[in-house]
């Protein structure tokens, strides 16, 4: 039984839109005329062992390997959600310096949200997406959708707000954007981390009815929409 885990990555890693010259041409997961499980299938039976677990772990701070002789690429993310992050250094969080990797930076997402203008989020996703694309990006760490309840908590600013309707409603047309360039959004950070205060130790005690009806309805919106990348084409 092949990993539902494995086939996910493999899909991220853009069996959509690869091209391996000098590969067989006849080989089912070059097709893109086919279903996008017959292609994933065909392409993990062609990986070993070593390279399917080697394209699920990282290779940098920002990047995981992908598998040359399948022409299958290296697959690079970069942080937002409000600009493209400069780059750091390979296996280390300090920055790189470079001085091409400058980037726009949007209004926080609390601002976006503020506009309650579905249109505004869309062209907000699309133009971090192109700057993303530009910089040779395949995955967006963004938008951020948990919700407030803490004001101590220190990534407020990156988030839509406290009211899941809306946070719902602004964050699909913002991954449309995003993925229209054919960049992958990451919907962030982990459902129910909302604070900062012992981030790392936390324990949330959450009944279901809080869980399902304010802190997990953004992220539900947000997966729909993110899926749906398959169907915009392009990773390269």
């Amino acid at each position: 039984m092949i990993s539902k885990n494995i086939k996910k990555f493999i899909l991220l890693f853009g069996l959509i839109s690869v091209c391996a010259y000098g590969q067989d041409k006849e080989a089912v997961y070059l097709d893109d005329t086919k279903p996008i499980n017959d292609r994933v299938e065909d392409a993990l039976k062609r990986m070993t062992t070593e390279e399917k677990v080697a394209i699920l772990h990282a290779q940098s701070k920002f990047s995981s390997a992908g598998v040359p002789r399948l022409g299958i690429p290296e697959l690079w993310m970069s942080d937002g959600p409000h600009g493209v992050r400069a780059e750091s250094l390979w296996d280390e969080w300090s920055q790189a310096r470079w001085t091409n990797d400058s980037c726009t930076a949007f209004p926080a997402l609390t601002c976006l949200a503020a506009s309650w203008n579905k249109d505004m989020s869309l062209l907000y996703g699309k133009s971090i997406g192109e700057e993303a694309r530009y910089r040779n990006k395949n995955v967006l760490l963004g938008p951020g959708v948990n919700i407030y309840r803490s004001p101590l908590n220190g990534r407020n600013f990156e988030y839509f707000g406290e009211d899941p309707f809306l946070t719902s409603t602004m964050v699909v047309p913002y991954i449309k954007g995003v993925q229209s360039n054919g960049v992958a959004a990451c919907v962030k950070h982990f459902a129910l981390n909302n604070q900062e205060t012992d981030r790392f130790t936390v324990n949330v005690n959450v009944d279901d009815r809080a869980l399902y009806e304010i802190y997990l309805p953004a992220f539900k919106a947000g997966r729909s929409a993110r899926w749906r990348m398959v169907h915009y084409g392009s990773l390269q």
